[in-house]
This record gives C-alpha cells, sequence and structure tokens, in this order.
C-alpha cells in the first residue's frame, strides 16, 4: 500500500466511525410522563366520587375496575420517570461520543499535515505510520467504550421500565443489529463496522506522497496478542497487580482499567478466609466517591459491564452494595454485615472462573 493509501484509508475508517454517532439530538426526558400523571389523577378522583345511588355490583366493580386502573397509570409513571433520566444520559453519550470522534479526526488531520514535510525520509514515513496507527486505535477504543456504555445504558433502562409491563427484551439489552440504538440515529451496524466502511474526509487530507510500504498496515499495531479477545486494554496490564492473579482475574482487572479511566484503584491477591483473594480469583474495584449518587452509578456500570462480557472476561460474580450479581444478569440479596466495606458498598468484589496462571 501506498503512502497516500494508508492516508486515504485512514481517512475513509474515521468517517465511518463518526457517521456511527449520527447528528446530536437533545433530549429531556419522556414528554409522556405529565399526561399520565394528570390521567392518573382524573381517574383516582373518579374513583372516589362513585354515586351512592349505584345499587348491586356496579359501584363496586366499578370501584375495582378504576382502582386497577390507577395501579396500572402509577406503575407506568413510575417507570416513565425512571426510563426518562436514562435516555437524557444516552442522547448526552451519543453528543459526547460524536465529540470525541471529532477530536480524533482533528488531531489525525493536524499531525498528518506537521508530518507532511517529512515523509520523504524513511524515518519521516514511519512516523507518519505510526501516528495513523495511534489514531486508529484511539478511534477504536472510542467506539467500544461507547458500545459498552450503550449495553449498561440499555439494561438500566430495562431496569427501569418494568413497571410498563411489557414483554421484556431479549438478548440482553437493546438490540444491536440496527446501530448503537441511541438517540441521535446512531446506526450502521456494530460500531467496529466503521473500520471496514465507505465514505472519506473529503480534502481533510492534503495529499502528501506516493511512496510505497512494505510489511506494514494500518491495523498493525492495533491487533490483539494471540490469545487475547479483541477487547481495548487486554494486552497491557491493568490497575491491580497481577502477581498471583488467575489468568481471568487479569483478564477483569485489564478490561476494566481500559474501560474505567474513573477508577484508580483496583486491588487483587491478600490473604483471606474466603477462598477468592489467596487463590487469586477475586478483585476489589474500589469506587470514587461511592457514598454519592455519582458513585453508585459507576459502581452499577462496572457491574453492568462485566456482565455484558461475561463469557469472554470469565466473570463468575460480582458483590456490590449487599447484593451477589451474577454473569445472567440476576441478582440476590446479602446479609448486613456490619458496614459499608463489608457490605460492598465502598468496592466491586469481583471473582473470575480462575483459569490457571498462564497464559491470557
Amino acid at each position: 500500500m501506498s503512502l497516500q493509501g494508508l492516508v486515504d484509508g485512514t481517512a475513509t475508517s474515521l468517517d465511518g466511525a463518526r457517521a456511527l454517532y449520527g447528528q446530536p439530538v437533545p433530549a429531556s426526558g419522556l414528554p409522556s410522563t405529565g399526561g399520565l400523571q394528570s390521567l392518573k389523577t382524573d381517574l383516582a378522583a373518579s374513583v372516589d366520587t362513585v354515586p351512592a345511588s349505584w345499587g348491586g355490583r356496579g359501584g363496586e366493580g366499578y370501584k375495582l375496575a378504576g382502582g386497577h386502573g390507577v395501579a396500572a397509570l402509577d406503575n407506568a409513571v413510575g417507570a416513565d420517570r425512571g426510563v426518562g433520566p436514562q435516555v437524557v444520559t444516552a442522547s448526552n453519550e451519543s453528543r459526547d461520543g460524536r465529540s470525541g470522534m471529532n477530536n480524533v479526526v482533528s488531531d489525525t488531520r493536524a499531525g498528518v499535515h506537521a508530518i507532511a514535510p517529512s515523509t520523504d525520509t524513511p524515518a519521516g514515513k514511519t512516523v507518519l505510520v505510526n501516528h495513523l496507527e495511534g489514531q486508529l486505535d484511539r478511534a477504536k477504543d472510542l467506539l467500544t467504550r461507547s458500545e459498552q456504555r450503550n449495553i449498561a445504558l440499555a439494561n438500566m433502562i430495562r431496569a427501569a421500565g418494568g413497571g410498563y409491563g411489557a414483554r421484556p427484551m431479549g438478548g440482553g439489552g437493546m438490540p444491536m443489529g440496527g446501530g448503537m440504538g441511541m438517540p441521535g440515529g446512531m446506526g450502521g451496524g456494530s460500531p467496529m463496522s466503521a473500520f471496514g466502511g465507505a465514505g472519506g474526509l473529503g480534502g481533510l487530507f492534503t495529499p502528501i506522497v506516493k511512496a510505497g510500504l512494505t510489511g506494514r498496515s494500518s491495523s498493525g499495531r492495533s491487533g490483539a496478542a494471540k490469545g487475547i479477545p479483541g477487547m481495548p486494554g487486554l494486552d497491557r496490564p491493568g490497575l491491580a497487580n497481577e502477581t498471583r492473579l488467575q489468568k481471568y482475574t487479569r483478564r477483569l482487572s485489564r478490561a476494566i482499567t481500559a474501560a474505567f479511566p474513573e477508577i484508580t484503584d483496583i486491588g487483587g491477591y491478600r490473604p483471606d478466609s474466603m477462598k477468592w483473594h489467596p487463590n487469586g480469583l477475586a478483585l476489589d474495584v474500589m469506587i470514587p466517591q461511592w457514598d454519592t449518587p455519582a458513585g453508585k452509578a459507576l459502581g452499577d456500570r462496572v457491574v453492568q459491564f462485566v456482565q455484558a462480557h461475561a463469557q469472554e472476561l470469565g466473570f463468575a460474580h460480582a458483590l456490590w452494595r449487599q447484593a451477589q450479581h451474577n454473569p445472567d444478569g440476576s441478582s440476590t440479596p446479602m446479609g448486613d454485615r456490619g458496614d459499608a466495606n463489608q457490605n460492598h458498598f465502598n468496592h466491586v468484589h469481583i471473582a473470575s472462573i480462575g483459569g490457571g496462571y498462564d497464559g491470557y
């Protein structure tokens, strides 16, 4: 591939990646909530004022049916109030993702223009190739993180929408086949399909030189090492000290470190009366500001992330906020152990299936 072809291919990939996010669409919650609340109020008032002159079972039947209607509307209002904020969050994620991809495009263009004058030398060509590969890595990481957050948001919306009484969505979340499922037209298939898409950045990159390149490709650095699943971060150590950690525990640490930059501390091996930490089977993912709504939301996202990738990460179970969370998405309450640490409010305890101490 020529150097110019590599630049053009990078432009096409980044253009396809950015197009996945669509145009930002403002969201302010669900407009149905107010109307449902008014309808519930009116129906409740009607039920309470059934004429005393109604005889037989007519009045009783009306009150019973009306009561069921009030309860159903109450559930729908509650579900609206739970889903609405998640819709706003999804819209913001779409906006922020597009903004991040715009930054990648801008940085790529600036780098190409800066490096172009030196591409008549082997060293200059190498610098340009490395720059393009690094920008493709950034784009892939951004798309993967967006998809992971989309899965987490889908799970939260599904949980919040339980009050609607509709059939649950299959497959563990929102359908992914039509795009990322967020407001703003984020369509077009899996986010990673951007790196084979059509389009182009139309003049963003100045043609520089037609020189042959051998033994290099635009995906050379970003390919996963042999035996490592294609998830960001699994080819480098995570926050947890990997000494005495088993294979899948290391994977969990690496994946969480890559997916959640706001997390700065993950514990691993330590002596304990239970088998998990001493045998390298568990992590303690410390949650910053755990006693705030933001901290709780972060811990929830961590749990949803490892559940969504349970198979490739070897996830066994998580303990978070006095409950055990399982790979199938179910959870079981736990008894009170006396403090925030023992009840797993300040950290998410994540256990793996092990896999031995060799390999990835």
